[in-house]
């Protein structure tokens, strides 16, 4: 395809420049996606201010909706799609020859290669990330078609959703009748309270700050039965109070915050299990009283990201619309606002409060 296209690219700490790069010509098993929607990740901001490894210069970018602008033969064959067709693109790119392509757990493929992430703007054809018009789509990668009819900010959260499925569901294996607790209203706390209550839990109760009333009242929407201002109330009080003085079978804590992860631990049933999804970064120590892991047998499970299963659950999900999931959006950056977004999502815009930023190029 001739022509050139603009990316907003992270060329050092702290500085995001619109560059124009050349639209490459697409091989029988590679695509183009021209991009609709790029989500800004709470990990996006930690590249823009360097507090994680990332190659220099980086097109930012890992939560990807486009439609296929372009796509070879065999890649159209192999995936089903044509030119036109909407869909949701996995982050990671998988080698498919690692032990982790071959037994499903691709995302930690050995190759570590990343939309967005991890492969440098330098490289050809240089569009590697969805913080631009259109994005470079390798052979191999993962594609899942969405609804053309479903409101581009749902769309946007499906990697959300997938998410809170993966770790609520799959990992943290939420039943039917279970009470669960989401410690943390952000977007990916309001994943995990779609897909609790998808799976059957008969009390979500989502913690959050006074200053997160907007998340907790979508929370509400969103089918969270209970929500607790944690700076206005006793969390562990009121959470025995729902759940028959007992505690919940499930924990999903996504703060991020040192201080929560202690008070899920300690909330949570016998036999019961939380799931740790917030990042805390590598400067940060957190002290555990670890002998409640033995007298209540807690079993403690990290997440990372999604599988293409909950991808296609998710996509499911959404595509239902049992859920207001595009008022998740709540604030939409141009591609030359794209430094504007990411200090946005990371909470560094005062008059700003969104629950979730996207980039729409």
């Amino acid at each position: 395809m001739a022509g050139t296209t603009r990316s907003a690219v992270l060329e050092g700490k702290e500085r995001i420049v619109v560059r124009e790069f050349p639209l490459p010509e697409i091989g029988p098993d590679e695509a183009l996606v021209r991009v609709e929607r790029a989500g800004v990740c709470g990990t996006d901001t930690k590249y823009f201010h360097g507090k994680l490894e990332h190659p220099t210069p980086l097109v930012l970018g890992h939560e990807i909706l486009g439609r296929i602008a372009e796509i070879g033969e065999r890649a159209a064959e192999r995936y089903g799609l044509q030119v036109g067709d909407r869909v949701e693109v996995e982050s990671r790119v998988p080698c498919g020859l690692c032990h982790a392509c071959h037994t499903g757990v691709y995302r930690y493929c050995r190759a570590g290669r990343g939309y967005g992430t991890s492969i440098a703007a330098t490289e050809p054809p240089h569009i590697w990330g969805a913080y631009g018009e259109h994005l470079y789509v390798a052979p191999g990668s993962v594609l899942h078609r969405v609804d053309p009819g479903l409101p581009a900010d749902a769309a946007a959260v499906i990697g959300i959703v997938a998410n809170g499925i993966q770790w609520a569901c799959y990992y943290g294996g939420v039943r039917v009748g279970d009470a669960v607790v989401v410690q943390g209203p952000g977007p990916e706390g309001l994943g995990c309270t779609i897909a609790a209550k998808e799976a059957g839990a008969s009390t979500v109760i989502v913690t959050g700050l006074a200053a997160d009333e907007p998340r907790l009242a979508l929370a509400r929407e969103l089918g969270a039965d209970h929500v607790i201002v944690a700076d206005q109330e006793d969390v562990l009080a009121r959470v025995r109070e729902l759940t028959d003085d007992e505690g919940p079978q499930v924990v999903v804590d996504v703060t991020g915050s040192p201080r929560a992860l202690p008070l899920s631990l300690e909330m949570v049933r016998r036999q019961g299990t939380v799931v740790l999804g917030g990042l805390m970064g590598t400067s940060t120590a957190t002290s555990l009283y670890t002998d409640q892991f033995i007298w209540k047998e807690i079993r403690l499970q990290g997440v990372f990201t999604h599988s293409a299963e909950s991808t296609r659950a998710a996509v499911k999900l959404v595509e239902t619309r049992r859920y207001p999931l595009e008022r998740m959006v709540t604030h939409r950056f141009s591609l030359d606002e794209a430094e504007q977004a990411v200090r946005a999502a990371g909470g560094e815009l005062p008059d700003l409060k969104p629950i979730k930023t996207v980039i729409v190029p």
